[in-house]
């Protein structure tokens, strides 16, 4: 009897390789016939759906939904930064500074046009009309090309104080006479223009007053502070 031959180590590799493409191939049936039969479910009437693992999707506003829902924040230029402004306080009808011309005392004041005066003291008036002529302050002159100043004085018992607008019917519009009897508060002349105070023609080119008062008692004439005086109830 002849012995049998142990197989060859080659054809031993080969029978291993041939076993593992029959067990593969199985695989591979098993795995067809798989698909198949979920395709035929698929096809059913019923369809069952395995619950996903997936995050359900986040709803993105677009683009004009975000617009429209919030409001954009002001910049610089839309809303400026408030600007302190100071309040402008009225200017006042009649300002009354302290002058000094010649070592004496006297009142400049500065109006607005339309302001009126007003006596500060019961008395009798006295007006009277200068013109300068010839570098040289006349009372009684009637030159018709140059201007004439009044002069308004209110005489009381114990004062005389007295007003020297500007030029009369330029500047100045008399509401009173010569030797009218007026009391405290009754108007004595009104300012119609801009135009300085005799004084500045006369005296005093430099100064800016429409009105130059000046007050003294009498009989002695001695110079008293004509604000006080002005001012006077």
């Amino acid at each position: 009897m002849s012995r049998l031959r142990a197989p060859h180590p080659v054809a031993r590799a080969f029978a291993v390789l041939a076993d593992g493409l029959i067990v593969l191939v199985a695989g591979a049936t098993a795995l067809a016939a798989g698909l198949m039969v979920a395709g035929a479910i698929g096809t059913g009437t019923a369809d069952v759906r395995l619950p996903s693992t997936a995050k359900a999707p986040t709803a993105v506003p677009s683009a004009s939904a975000s617009v429209a829902a919030i409001s954009p924040a002001p910049t610089s230029s839309a809303t400026p930064l408030a600007t302190f402004v100071p309040s402008l306080e009225p200017v006042p009808a009649i300002v009354v500074l302290p002058y000094r011309s010649g070592g004496r005392s006297y009142a400049g004041i500065e109006v607005r046009p339309g302001t009126v005066f007003l006596a500060p003291l019961e008395g009798t008036v006295e007006v009277r009309l200068y013109q300068y002529i010839n570098n040289d302050v006349r009372v009684g002159s009637n030159v018709p090309s140059l201007p004439f100043f009044p002069y308004v004085t209110v005489v009381s018992s114990d004062r005389r104080l007295i007003f020297r607008p500007g030029a009369l019917g330029a500047d100045t519009e008399l509401l009173v006479r010569d030797a009218q009897q007026v009391d405290v508060g009754a108007p004595l002349f009104r300012t119609i223009g801009p135009g300085r105070s005799s004084w500045a023609t006369f005296y005093d080119p430099t100064i800016p007053f429409q009105v130059v008062a000046s007050l003294q008692i009498l009989p002695s004439g001695r110079e008293l502070d004509p604000l006080i005086g002005y001012l006077a109830d």
